[in-house]
């Protein structure tokens, strides 16, 4: 018997009707095809054998790859006519994610906020309903990391001016709101200060430029605040709260048994003070639970915000 200890669906899926489970097999013989068909059935026409549906997924050797264009939202994967296509059908919302390529002690991948970045910019894109997500901006300003192999540092003008040259490109892709947001602490004051510079300089296009800040700092206070609660000791960087959500994200990205217990936490707002073994705090209570429950609060306050940036110029108020 097989049975699934991985939660495959946030409460938003649930909610939004997608139902997502993992799928295992294991060929008795050798196999050139894998082949799947998935169809669907109203509950009350089960009383009968279902006719055989259409198939969802285009056929490949070894692979299973969805027909549908609908589900992508990631502009990576996606070819230059099916981003013109998503435009032109009213995707015209792209989500800029910034994340950072940085030490966090021994434990958490480098890329650890490009992969959060990457998932959550999809799923906030899929629950917006009218949104692409432009490729994940991997590199950031940064400060202490930067004692330790493998953090890449950029300088805030560098930064502005690259995130300046992606809106720009976005504007000519023809979008008409582009999203700033920043999954990193070194981001946030560079995109919420560029935000109304590239508003003004395109408004009279008909594009408009906010910065998103919601999905990091008021989330990051409600999970604080969680965790506060709950006598879970301090942590900050690479602590419970950064690790539960990369766990979450994929276990392939946290090395479990390399969890340590790092430094003191700085008081609230003070820099980054990494130590010797490059963490904050305590983070051996870590669970993918919390990271599920934390990334669904960053998702349901990103798009809560956005849509009401958007409603704001869409109303006039």
């Amino acid at each position: 018997m097989f049975e699934s200890r991985i939660y495959t669906m946030t409460p938003s899926d649930i909610d939004n009707g997608r139902l997502i489970f993992p799928i295992g097999i294991a060929p008795v013989k050798p196999a050139e095809f894998v082949m799947f068909r998935i169809g669907q059935e109203r509950a009350h026409e089960w009383s009968s054998p279902p006719a055989r549906t259409q198939p969802c997924c285009y056929e490949t050797k070894g692979t299973m790859t969805a027909s549908a264009t609908d589900s992508r939202v990631l502009m990576e994967e996606m070819t230059t006519t099916e981003v013109r296509d998503a435009i032109q059908a009213g995707k015209t919302t792209v989500l800029t994610f910034n994340a950072s390529t940085e030490a966090s002690g021994p434990h958490l991948a480098l890329g650890k906020h490009v992969f959060r970045a990457r998932y959550l910019g999809a799923e906030i894109a899929r629950e917006l309903g009218d949104a692409l997500v432009a490729p994940v901006m991997p590199f950031a300003p940064t400060t202490d990391e930067m004692r330790y192999p493998g953090t890449i540092n950029l300088p805030p003008d560098t930064f502005s001016a690259v995130n300046e040259a992606l809106a720009d490109s976005m504007v000519k892709a023809g979008f008409r709101y582009i999203i700033l947001m920043g999954d990193h602490d070194g981001n946030q004051g560079p995109l919420q200060a560029l935000a109304p510079r590239l508003d003004q300089k395109y408004r009279s296009q008909g594009v408009r430029v906010f910065f998103a800040g919601d999905v990091y700092a008021k989330s990051n206070r409600e999970i604080n605040t969680y965790l506060n609660e709950r006598g879970f000791p301090p942590s900050r960087h690479a602590g419970v709260a950064d690790t539960s959500m990369l766990w979450a994200v994929d276990a392939a990205y946290v090395r479990t048994d390399q969890i340590a217990v790092g430094g003191p936490v700085p008081a609230a707002g003070g820099p980054l003070a990494l130590g010797a073994v490059g963490v904050e705090g305590d983070p051996r209570r870590s669970s993918q639970e919390l990271g599920k429950l934390f990334l669904d609060w960053k998702l349901r306050n990103a798009v809560t915000e956005i849509r009401k940036l958007i409603a704001t110029v869409q109303t006039g108020k």
